[in-house]
């Protein structure tokens, strides 16, 4: 078997992306995937232990 894509949201796992993809587009909101994408890119700037960006002074 090979790798499974997670959906970030739910417990879902997919064997194809697209399957993932659909899921994704059919059973949450547009709301809840711009709140996750905007959180997880929050994130991935921030390494901070105070959250500020590795670019703040």
């Amino acid at each position: 078997m090979g790798p499974t894509h997670d959906c970030p949201l739910c417990t879902d796992s997919y064997d194809d992306r697209d399957r993932l993809r659909v899921h994704l587009e059919v059973e949450h909101r547009k709301s809840e995937l711009a709140v996750y994408a905007v959180e997880h890119a929050a994130r991935e700037r921030s390494t901070d232990p105070d959250g500020r960006s590795p670019r703040s002074p």
